[in-house]
């Protein structure tokens, strides 16, 4: 697809997502950055006890379960739920791996063939092209596409991690996975995991309220991911106990929809300038959404990385949705500051205390003052747009890196 196009449409985006920008907290000034020793708060900019800011009722309410329809994938069971006091720092980690679950692969599944080497699949996914599946439920009939990178030293007899990298609204993933600065596939090859690279339908994501013609039509893509998965875990040893996701915009919407409904699949998700997509949160496109509300059935782990100044997706949101997922992980309201995900210059990152450390759990948010609605780290800010890309976006970060910080926290998070 030609950057222009994508473009384009992008333009798009900016109009219908300005009411909801409109309708939330702007930010604030520099001067009223929230510090990562504010006690009880994950301070946004500008914000208090209602706007954007921590408050007791952390939970969406209501009920809900993972939904297995369409999936080929076993459940993974989650180590204990005890609470303890660490707050997700690399020595709660290390405590943590005598706790962890059995090891478990797609190896031991049904139908297993490990006949994939290291390698792009398809050999031209970088041209454009992509492996089909059909039949998933909730697809509406549609063949769905998506590619993967199995990395560099990969050996049949190791499990090795699944990270999906899931794009923005109008791109597709060669545009955004192999993007310069996002560059997931070169990532992979450097720290051994396979990287998944589905295509979206009409290049969207039904995230709930984000975003396009995937949300209008209501499609399950949670079983479209719960099926990709299965079917790449016939191919490549894949390690049931770190499977991950993450994504840009329309895709840090889906990469939070699998945290509320396939947390027996995903074990750590890691949204950029996205939200929770329910209708109370709101967001993208739509002011209604099929997702009612986010319950996970078992604990997931969160990294958001949001910028002040996102002209699309409004900062303000990034609170309530980590407010969901602190409560629902059992973890305190107290902050205290990142040690896995480093602050400076322009970038902020603080964790919530208190969240179960066997296995471990961490719920961090990453701010980045000024920050536009980008991938940070790479020059066109994951848009694959070039310069012209930025300039509608907004503000690359002076610090932050997405890629680099969201492997070391995916990379210390497991089952």
């Amino acid at each position: 697809m030609k950057a222009g196009f994508w473009w384009s449409l992008g333009a798009l985006l900016v109009v219908a997502c300005g009411s909801a920008a409109s309708d939330g907290a702007d930010g604030g000034g520099p001067g009223n950055r929230g510090r990562a020793d504010d006690a009880g708060t994950l301070g946004a900019p500008g914000s208090d006890a209602t706007t954007g800011g921590m408050t007791s009722s952390g939970s969406s309410g209501g009920s809900g379960s993972d939904d297995d329809s369409g999936s080929a994938q076993a459940s993974v069971e989650a180590g204990s739920g005890d609470s303890g006091g660490d707050d997700g720092s690399a020595t709660g980690r290390a405590d943590a791996a005598s706790c962890m679950a059995a090891a478990s692969s797609t190896a031991g599944q049904p139908g297993y063939m490990g006949d994939w080497t290291a390698g792009d699949y398809p050999s031209n996914f970088s041209g454009g092209n992509y492996l089909t599946i059909s039949g998933v439920t909730g697809q509406m009939g549609n063949d769905r596409q998506y590619g993967v990178h199995v990395p560099t030293g990969y050996s049949a007899g190791t499990p090795v991690p699944a990270v999906f990298c899931i794009h923005g609204l109008d791109q597709n993933p060669v545009m955004f996975c192999l993007d310069t600065g996002v560059a997931w596939p070169t990532k992979a090859d450097q720290e051994g995991f396979v990287v998944i690279m589905p295509n979206g339908y009409m290049n969207s994501w039904n995230g709930g309220t984000c975003c396009g013609g995937a949300a209008s039509a209501g499609l399950d893509d949670v079983s479209l991911m719960r099926a990709i998965f299965a079917e790449v875990g016939k191919h490549v040893n894949l390690d049931l106990r770190r499977v991950y996701a993450t994504g840009l915009s329309n895709g840090a919407y889906m990469s939070y929809r699998l945290a509320c409904e396939a947390s027996d699949l995903f074990v750590a998700v890691a949204p950029s300038a996205g939200a929770i997509g329910t209708a109370a949160i709101g967001g993208g496109t739509a002011t209604t959404s099929d997702l009612t509300t986010c319950a996970p059935t078992q604990k997931v782990s969160v990294l958001d990385i949001h910028g002040t100044s996102d002209p699309l997706i409004p900062y303000s949101l990034q609170m309530p949705s980590l407010a969901i997922m602190q409560a629902s992980d059992t973890c305190s309201m107290t902050t205290m500051p990142a040690t896995v995900e480093p602050s400076g210059g322009d970038t902020t990152c603080v964790t919530f205390a208190g969240c179960p450390t066997c296995p471990n759990v961490e719920v961090t948010g990453c701010s980045i003052m000024g920050g536009g609605h980008c991938w940070f780290g790479s020059s066109d800010c994951g848009t694959g747009g070039g310069a012209i890309g930025t300039a509608i976006v907004g503000n690359n970060s002076n610090f932050m890196k997405n890629t680099d910080t969201i492997w070391a926290f995916f990379s210390g998070i497991s089952r």
